[in-house]
């Protein structure tokens, strides 16, 4: 499991670095925004980055509520959103207050037991929690080790690339694989198994938007580990595990 866990890392760290090429495909990630009211009819402000701004959306949003959608400009020159999907309850909140660099990553990766690694490191980080938030966040942490899902808030040199990763073992038939889930401000959520096989390993991935699928086909091939990749555009990807309202509540 450690060797897969690291190789899902460079998957991670490949969308990450695509993701800010200059192609022609940036255009159509998704934007990352917060419903501030709704105004009259199907108009809503929102918050873009700190732009506000109001549009127009046949879909019903929640007051409060945080999406990614994908953002285009009309024929009439106003703005249009499409594709609306709402972030998991673990991104509920904007300031994530555990972050792990790629360095802490790896010092994780290369014990024998990650799992084992993370618990000691979170109930030590628990134990001196500074406000609510961080103490509902950390316990979150601890209760996915419990369903045997890791779950790590990655860092990286650019905040609005930060986000979380999960995984987990799965056996499906006779084969053993690493299934993992994680979420990017500025990519929405991906879901995939890695395989190891005798001819090499086997990524299959499902993104949110096609506009990412087109990202990790034109760059996943940098990984000479993968000797074969699926990708398939899915908006209904959840995490493995959630954070529930319960302990996020603590907050208010």
């Amino acid at each position: 499991m450690i060797k897969q866990l690291s190789q899902l890392a460079q998957v991670q760290n490949t969308l990450q670095n695509s993701a800010n090429k200059p192609t022609q495909f940036n255009a159509s990630l998704p934007m990352r925004l917060e419903v501030m009211e709704k105004m009259q009819g199907i108009r809503y402000m929102l918050k873009v980055g700190n732009i506000a701004m109001e549009t127009k959306s046949l879909k019903e949003l929640e007051i409060g509520g945080r999406y990614w959608a994908q953002m285009a400009r009309g024929s009439t020159g106003g703005i249009t959103l499409s594709n609306l999907i709402k972030q998991p309850d673990l991104l509920k909140e904007q300031n994530v207050p555990l972050r792990l660099s790629s360095e802490t990553m790896r010092e994780f990766l290369q014990g024998e037991n990650p799992f084992d690694v993370m618990k000691g490191f979170l109930s030590e980080r628990l134990a001196n929690a500074e406000s609510r938030w961080e103490f509902a966040f950390l316990s979150h942490m601890l209760m996915s080790l419990k369903q045997k899902v890791l779950t790590l808030p990655l860092h990286y040199d650019d905040e609005s690339k930060e986000g979380l990763m999960q995984m987990r073992k799965k056996k499906v038939g006779s084969q053993e694989c690493l299934e993992f889930y994680s979420v990017f401000a500025n990519l929405g959520a991906t879901w995939g198994l890695l395989w190891d096989f005798k001819e090499g390993v086997r990524l299959d991935i499902s993104v949110m938007y096609e506009g990412v699928a087109r990202l990790l086909r034109e760059n996943l091939g940098e990984l000479e580990f993968i000797y074969e990749t699926n990708i398939n555009v899915d908006g209904g990807i959840v995490p493995l595990y959630d954070f529930s309202d319960s302990l996020l509540d603590l907050e208010g």
